[in-house]
């Protein structure tokens, strides 16, 4: 039977435990900053960002005892787990409608661009989108190890609202930054591809802190 958590121990646990979900945001994070900032480089912004974050690992996991760095080092484990399925179901969920329906907006020409802003213009595209897939691949995996870390007890309304919190930055920042022109096109696809990595994350999540115990115990089923 899983006993909660409770008393000052625990409510540090659960801070640290939000402090450390900074960590694998952070290349989502460097993409906001390169937005807001006009930079025309990922490089800076990310270095940046993975710095501070690693700083502040570092200094949240030395107060943590055995067991709670082994807890979080599974709920690390997990969110990687739960990524590879919901990101998947998000680009490939934003493909199938672009092309059922027909629209104009590219739903991958992203990838291109994150490429060029890490390793320049004046590399092959096929290099641009090799490294773009690469940081995409990143940040979906990232926001998954977020949620895992952020809640403790993962459902489909909560993997959905953090989903939906993705698409409300993406639909301020991205249309703009990307030029796109059939904005109600673009924001139908992300608003999809959003909704179907947040149903897929939730249940992903759920179901492997249920195989592992990822707080030290037996999960609830």
């Amino acid at each position: 039977m899983h006993v909660p958590d409770s008393g000052p121990g625990s409510e540090a646990t659960a801070l640290r435990r939000l402090a450390l979900a900074a960590v694998p945001l952070s290349s989502g994070g460097a993409v906001m900053v390169a937005i807001v900032t006009s930079s025309g480089s990922l490089i800076a912004p990310t270095l940046l960002l993975l710095a501070a974050t690693g700083v502040t690992a570092v200094a949240v996991g030395r107060g943590l005892g055995d067991e709670a760095r082994r807890a979080l080092r599974r709920r690390l484990a997990v969110g990687l787990w739960a990524g590879v399925p919901a990101t998947a179901a998000y680009d490939l969920v934003r493909y199938a409608v672009v092309a059922l329906a027909g629209w104009s907006v590219r739903p991958f020409t992203v990838f291109a661009l994150f490429g060029q802003m890490l390793i320049g213009s004046d590399q092959p595209l096929w290099a641009r989108y090799l490294v773009g897939t690469g940081f995409h691949l990143l940040n979906g995996f990232g926001f998954a190890v977020g949620y895992a870390l952020v809640f403790r007890r993962p459902a489909v309304a909560t993997a959905v609202a953090w989903a939906l919190v993705l698409e409300a930055l993406t639909v301020v920042l991205y249309p703009s930054w990307l030029g796109v022109t059939a904005l109600g096109e673009f924001v139908s696809m992300s608003m999809i591809g959003h909704l179907a990595y947040g149903l897929v994350l939730g249940p992903a999540t759920r179901k492997r802190l249920a195989m592992v115990g990822a707080d030290g115990g037996e999960a609830r089923p």
